[in-house]
């Protein structure tokens, strides 16, 4: 059965890849790349420079770089049994390639920062050139009424100014606003403005008809 370094070194030659076309793809040097195909653990920085290198380096050759490194681990387990490993790669196979230090913990504390604080004021320029939420809960478009007295009700941002047909009315602290217009028999057209506290303004309308009884 090959080793990790004889599949390595075949796949290269049949691809006629030298060391000097995959260090400059890979930045892995050339030294590095000898030692792989030589099996010579002991000429690597650590255990995880191998697994990094032998997973580039075979996925650059189009090997499958999951099964490769299986083949080593088999390879490494049986060297570190026999006692041949140096002490410095004298560790678990599974330890994780990324490490959590002080220093990445700050960047990622101050990254994490710089995000929340884009963030607002993102969200605040939204708010500033979006305009205000309108809704118009009665009357109904098209709807029919038998009273001149007509309910103007609806809700937006509680911020904000609503007029109905040009007069100003009060809303609540939840943005709830409600009116009473008195309206002339046959067909009207009732006019809500929001306007928020940026100046944005939404409007809304409803056309109704009036139709009261002559007795």
């Amino acid at each position: 059965m090959l080793t990790v370094g004889e599949i390595l070194k075949k796949e290269r030659l049949s691809k006629k890849i030298t060391f000097e076309d995959i260090e400059k793809n890979l930045r892995i040097r050339k030294k590095f790349l000898i030692a792989l195909e030589e099996n010579s653990w002991e000429k690597l920085p650590s255990l995880t420079y191998i697994k990094g290198f032998l997973k580039n380096y075979s996925s650059f050759l189009g090997l499958d770089s999951e099964e490769l490194l299986a083949i080593f681990r088999r390879e490494y387990q049986e060297q570190e049994r026999s006692g041949v490993l140096p002490s410095g790669l004298s560790h678990p196979l599974n330890e994780p390639i990324f490490r959590l230090t002080p220093q990445l913990t700050v960047i990622g504390v101050i990254l994490l920062f710089i995000i929340v604080f884009f963030g607002y004021l993102f969200f605040q320029y939204k708010i500033y050139i979006s305009p205000p939420n309108l809704i118009i809960t009665k009357p109904a478009e098209g709807e029919t009424l038998l009273s001149e007295k007509v309910d103007v009700s609806g809700k937006t941002d509680s911020d904000a100014v609503i007029s109905v047909n040009g007069v100003k009315i009060a809303i609540s602290a939840e943005g709830e606003f409600s009116t009473i217009l008195t309206l002339p028999p046959g067909v009207n057209t009732i006019a809500v403005e929001s306007t928020s506290k940026y100046g944005k303004k939404k409007t809304a309308s409803r056309t109704i008809q009036v139709q009261i009884n002559q007795q």
